[in-house]
């Protein structure tokens, strides 16, 4: 398909774009170099040798039919601004052509268009065309310029064409001297050349504006939640498996929940393929496999996902009519065998599958993947058989398959382990797959024949992208004939045949100079099939069968939905014709303990409610007043209405009474008119005051006067209430209006009052009395605070607002317990934890927040209480330091990650974690915390402990602390009487530990501030524990004089340099046998069969750190590599387990490369120490070797390269796999792949 339009500018609509200014002259100059075209000996004249040259047919597109039109213009001068020429025909279709001669939305310009005349009266439908336009010289058809493109004509877009087809100057003025104009004696010639193009599918050049699937295709896609475009694509092609659909709609769900119920979640995206006429929503799918909205821009594996819906599945399906269903479908079985060549002899093992992983590189077509896939490895030489019974054999060792299942889903492995870079990369190379497959040559001669196991494609999910991100769609035959259809997220498109099998193969890009053609010469196609789906012929008619009637609960459910759906867009709907309307009172005024008269917020408490209802939009303020009136019980004549508008010093303050010609407005036009920047209407509703006219509330003030309201504060109570509004003019002294205040507080005339102005939130002003109204700038709306002035040392108005405005209500619950704090009270010693409540301002101190706590919670001193902020997870954060200026705002969270719900008298809630010490705050500061790895009775009781120490002093306070810690440990876990309780007192060894190798022995001595740096060293404490009930072989004190070394015990992966795991220092002894050695040695590893059956092992002189130096003292290294992709051949591997949900497994390529990685490795390090003077013994001599013996020669015999102070006579090194490490580095590698 042609996806960019050739000639000098973008094509567009006669009426489309926005004005544009004329082209630079060199602009010009480009864009006249590019259009025009001038070819020896061709004509605009010579229609087929034109359209041949210039408007050429793409390769695999027909036409319909083309042809030319040539429109004569004899007075350019003349023409008007927009000229439309006679009607065409070509191809069955009529056409015209657009001319602007002075440019359209474009000056010094001549625009020209071919537009499009509809013989229907309907706007479905469509031509399309490439085009040329060409203008010549009249006399001369050989000069000329012109321009190609292509379009889709619609009713939407019927014209099309080039806005700067040419600047006016180059067409009426020649670019060579020697050459002719175009427009000379203002005559001109255009041509145009149309190809019309057959359309099969429907949706060649559509732009998908207004594009409907279900109309065109009669399918529908799925939304894309961020990343879920694999789930979409998999979930499309077991749709289309209509015998997997009717199974899903046999499960029971009537009482699930779709949020929890991944069975319930699948049954409605399944109907809703069906019905819906928009794209289906996922989001309940997703969030039944427990997944938040983040987890859905994390794109996953396609068949990690497949294999953790069908799980899902099989569980739900287990006791039910669809027992069984996924397994009939998708399951298939395979042999794994070792088969001696000189013996009858055969180990073998059936195992299920659900699918088959392949190999890509190095495969040219799926058959030779099979074939790959079943090839026969020969086992002999050093690498022979261990036959039960006939000792080592030659034998060969391969993979059959017993039988496929009916749908057969083949993971093609476009992603591979690269060992020379040392990461993941998609392998892009060109892997063609058939339409049709007979697989029956890689089955077992045992297998069923009866029928053909020939297999038919039924879908391709493709892979577009790298490694580091891409997007995945499904190409997919949803019935039995051949038709297929593109599923891209929420768009299906029909597809050719010729598509599905050539452009997803992968390889390179054709090297082609076909119009329209972008590809370059040996560019990799970055598009290729990922995942295979084929079905068996024999068993198609059952699999895409009939569907199954869908559960009446479903239905039920579904409409439902759907009713709430028309619910909610009622609603919707309402919102949008009526107005929300607030009014405040006197009696909500006098109550309201904030600024302003009231909030109109969530902050407004719900025991002082505002008036709060929607109006209709195009309510009369006549007709609202009278409805207000009768709400709150009053007549329409006791009150008037003022409307309430924001200032600029954010305060909100009534403006003017609605009066007179306001009462005939709507409410709509009384919010756009006096309230434009709100969304709601806020009002105040003054009553009428004893003594007042008649009259009074139905006029406005008086000019030059200003309704203000009054506050009173009483200091004693802390409390501030509205007690009515005065009317003041603007001559009138502020002293004037103190009998007044004294009258509405109920004062004695002669208590002496002082008068602040609420100006904004952060200022409260004191007020001059001796000033007049004016001069104090009051104006109507302004609120006056006051109170009695009897008491100096009374809390004052501008200090009560600002412990309101800094007001918040704090939840104190207790911090979890941790088992790895020594400083924290134990659970004996703490009563039931309670969660007291604190409304107080945020400028609290940190001791009287302390002080306060310590009363509600009784604990006696307060400075053994600890605060922690909480993150908006609900997990506790550092602790917070107690210093001088702390205040409770440092206990709570940043507003600019948390924004905090409100309680009921509207002040923001928080909560802060607090923890009871057993020692006070201070001293906790002035200490530090250390990691200290604890090693039990074997490597494998390893614990992780935080130690309090001084940050100034020697190491034998962390050894004195770290022993007491233990020793709580220990004792908590021989709670019961136990045979093989610890001796007490028990011994701990401490040595420092730099990259996975010991440094030194502690001795006490060391300065603290040197241990414990993290990323850097840590601090080891080992349990020393007698074999025999006696002491460590490492610290032997018995009576029998035996002479004995500590070597050092380390783990590497590869070369010395790549140590791992935890070291340990581990006794030798004088003439003891390595037998006997490496039974104490296992014991203390604490490993199992087969870990230790894997571990190789060697041992070397002091400060080796080559391979070639150390000699091998045991170990089954294989020398071989083993299959990555299939089953293992022995009886100590164990399938893949498949992922829980809510943590998705590394995906199976990652984990099979990873392994290979692994062998691979692990070979290279045997044959790096199996060479020469190393060459490992046979068992037997290893077996009675004496270690001492062997350290003490490689010592003897080479000066080490770099000597640690640590008092050993050598190494012994384990050679294995740090499996955890693995593990998280594949996670890791992988999640920095999804977040790319």
């Amino acid at each position: 398909q042609l996806n960019q339009p050739l000639g000098e500018t973008q094509p567009q609509r006669s009426g489309s774009g926005t004005p544009q200014g004329p082209m630079s002259p060199k602009e010009a100059d480009e864009a006249q170099t590019a259009a025009t075209r001038q070819y020896s000996g061709l004509s605009t004249l010579e229609d087929e040798d034109f359209i041949k040259t210039n408007v050429p047919l793409p390769p695999r597109m027909d036409e319909v039919g083309h042809g030319s039109f040539h429109w004569e213009i004899d007075n350019w001068t003349q023409l008007p601004d927009r000229v439309i020429s006679k009607t065409f025909t070509v191809a069955g279709h009529d056409w015209d052509i657009l001319l602007f001669p002075r440019g359209n939305q474009a000056s010094e310009t001549v625009s020209l268009y071919i537009e499009h005349k509809p013989k229907e009266s309907t706007d479905d439908w469509h031509v399309c065309a490439m085009f040329g336009l060409a203008m010549s010289n009249a006399d001369d058809a050989t000069v000329f310029k012109h321009s190609m493109s292509h379009h889709r004509f619609t009713s939407e877009e019927a014209d099309w064409g080039f806005t700067r087809f040419a600047e006016l100057r180059h067409v009426m003025t020649p670019t060579d001297a020697d050459a002719r104009a175009l427009l000379e004696g203002g005559r001109v010639r255009i041509s145009a050349y149309l190809r019309v193009i057959k359309d099969p599918l429907g949706v060649l050049w559509h732009n998908f504006h207004n594009y409907s699937s279900r109309k065109h295709t009669g399918y529908v896609g799925l939304r894309n939640q961020g990343a879920t475009c694999y789930m979409n694509s998999l979930l499309q092609s077991l749709y289309f498996t209509n015998e997997f659909r009717n199974a899903v709609y046999q499960i029971p769900t009537e009482n699930d929940d779709p949020k929890k119920s991944v069975a319930l979640a699948l049954q409605r995206v399944f109907y809703n393929l069906q019905v819906s006429d928009e794209p289906v929503d996922t989001t309940e799918l997703t969030k039944s496999f427990g997944w938040d909205s983040l987890e859905s821009f994390m794109q996953h594996d396609v068949q990690e996902f497949n294999r953790v819906l069908q799980d899902n599945l099989e569980t739900k399906m287990k006791g039910t009519v669809v027992d069984g269903a996924v397994a009939r479908l998708f399951e298939g079985k395979m042999k794994s065998y070792i088969r001696c060549v000189d013996v009858e002899y055969e180990s073998s093992r059936v195992e299920n599958y659900y699918d088959i992983s392949l190999n890509v590189k190095g495969c040219a077509t799926l058959r030779d993947s099979f074939a790959n896939y079943c090839e026969v490895e020969t086992l002999e030489g050093e690498n022979r058989y261990q036959a039960e019974g006939f000792g080592l054999q030659d034998a060969r060792k391969g993979v059959i398959f017993e039988s496929f299942p009916p749908v057969l889903q083949l993971q093609l492995k476009r992603f591979e382990y690269d060992f020379q870079r040392d990461a993941m990369v998609k392998i892009n190379d060109r892997h063609e797959f058939p339409p049709q497959i007979d697989l029956g040559e890689f089955l077992s001669e045992d297998a069923d024949r009866s029928q053909p196991w020939t297999y038919r494609l039924h879908g391709v999910l493709v892979h577009s992208g790298d490694l580091h991100g891409g997007h995945y769609f499904g190409l997919l035959r949803p019935t039995a004939d051949d038709r297929w259809f593109r599923f891209d997220d929420d768009r299906v498109v029909p597809v050719t045949r010729d598509e599905v099998f050539e452009e997803y193969y992968g390889g390179e890009f054709p090297q082609a100079t076909a119009l329209g053609t972008r590809a370059r010469p040996n560019s990799k196609r970055f598009t290729n099939a990922y995942m295979l789906v084929y079905i068996r012929e024999a068993l198609s008619a059952q699999v895409l069968g009939g569907d199954a009637p869908v559960p009446e609960h479903l239905l039920r459910r579904v409409a439902e939905d759907r009713a709430e759906e028309e619910r909610r867009r009622r609603e919707k709907e309402e919102l949008a014709n009526t107005v929300p309307v607030k009014v405040v009172g006197d009696a909500q005024f006098a109550q309201h303990q904030a600024f302003d008269l009231s909030y109109f917020d969530q902050r407004q408490p719900a025991a002082n409610a505002l008036f709060s209802e929607r109006m209709p939009r195009d309510m009369l303020l006549r007709a609202f007043v009278e409805h207000y009136a009768q709400r709150t019980g009053q007549t329409p004549g006791s009150f008037r209405l003022w409307t309430m508008v924001g200032r600029v010093n954010k305060t909100v303050r009534c403006e003017a009474p609605l009066v007179g010609a306001a009462m005939d407005l709507t409410l709509a036009q009384v919010l756009e008119n006096r309230m434009p920047r709100w969304t709601e209407m806020r009002l105040y509703c003054e009553s009428r005051a004893d003594g007042a006219p008649a009259d009074f509330l139905e006029q406005k003030p008086p000019a030059r006067t200003s309704m203000v309201h009054a506050k009173f504060f009483d200091a004693e109570r802390r409390q501030m209430r509205g007690v009515g509004s005065l009317y003041v003019t603007a001559d009138q002294h502020v002293r004037d209006i103190i009998p007044a205040l004294r009258r509405l507080a109920g004062l004695a005339d002669t208590t002496p009052v002082v008068l602040f102005e609420e100006v904004k939130p952060s200022l409260i002003e004191e007020m001059d009395v001796s000033q007049t109204f004016q001069n104090a700038e009051i104006q109507s709306g302004d609120i006056i605070c006051f109170q009695a002035a009897t008491d100096a040392a009374a809390m004052r108005v501008p200090e009560f607002f600002d412990d309101v405005q800094h007001r918040v209500s704090v939840r104190f619950v207790p911090r979890p317990a941790r088992s790895d704090d020594d400083y924290a009270a134990s659970e004996a010693s703490s009563p039931t934890p309670e969660a007291p409540v604190l409304a107080a301002s945020t400028k609290l101190a940190y001791d009287q927040v302390a002080q306060w706590l310590a009363d509600q919670v009784g604990v006696r001193d307060p400075l053994k209480l600890r605060f922690y902020t909480v993150s908006p997870t609900g997990q506790p954060r550092q602790p917070v330091r107690r210093t001088a200026t702390t205040t409770l705002a440092e206990m709570l969270p940043s507003a600019m990650f948390m924004q905090p719900a409100l309680n009921g008298d509207g002040l923001p809630e928080y909560t802060v974690m607090y923890e009871r010490l057993e020692v006070d705050i201070v001293q906790i500061e002035s200490m530090r915390p250390v990691r200290v790895a604890f090693v039990g009775r074997n490597m494998r009781e390893e614990h992780q402990l935080e130690v309090l120490v001084p940050k100034v002093g020697a190491a034998q306070a962390l050894m004195e602390a770290t022993y007491a810690k233990i020793e709580q440990h220990l004792r908590s876990q021989q709670r019961e009487p136990s045979g093989d309780a610890v001796p007490k007192p028990f011994s701990l060894r401490f040595y420092v530990v730099g990259y996975h190798r010991i440094a030194h022995v502690l001795t006490g001595e060391e300065r603290l501030a040197e241990l414990g740096s993290p990323g850097v060293s840590d601090v080891v404490a080992e349990l020393c524990v007698a074999e025999d009930g006696g002491s460590d072989s490492a610290m032997d004190t018995s009576d029998e004089p035996r002479a004995s070394r500590n070597v050092e015990v380390m783990h590497f992966y590869r070369d010395l340099a790549h140590a791992h795991s935890v070291p340990f220092l581990f006794a030798i002894y004088a003439d003891e046998p390595w037998s006997e050695t490496w039974v104490r040695l296992q014991r203390k590893l604490g490993m199992g069969e087969k870990e230790l059956k894997n571990l190789g092992v060697v041992c070397g002189p002091v400060g080796a750190l080559d391979l070639r130096r150390c000699r091998v003292v045991q170990g089954t290294v294989a020398t071989g590599t083993e299959r990555n992709d299939s089953p293992a051949m022995d009886q100590n591997t164990t399938p893949t387990a498949t992922p829980p949900p809510s943590a998705p497994a590394v995906p199976q390529q990652q984990q099979s490369a990873a392994m290979e990685a692994d062998s691979a490795d692990v070979s290279r390090a045997a044959s790096a120490v199996s060479s020469d003077n190393n060459s490992p013994d046979s068992a037997a001599e290893n077996g009675n070797m004496c270690l001492w013996d062997v350290l003490q020669q490689l010592d003897a015999r080479e000066e080490a390269e770099q000597k640690p102070q640590l008092d050993v006579v050598g190494f012994i090194g384990l050679h294995h796999v740090d499996r955890v490490s693995r593990h998280r580095n594949l996670h890791h590698e992988r999640a920095i792949r999804i977040l790319n």
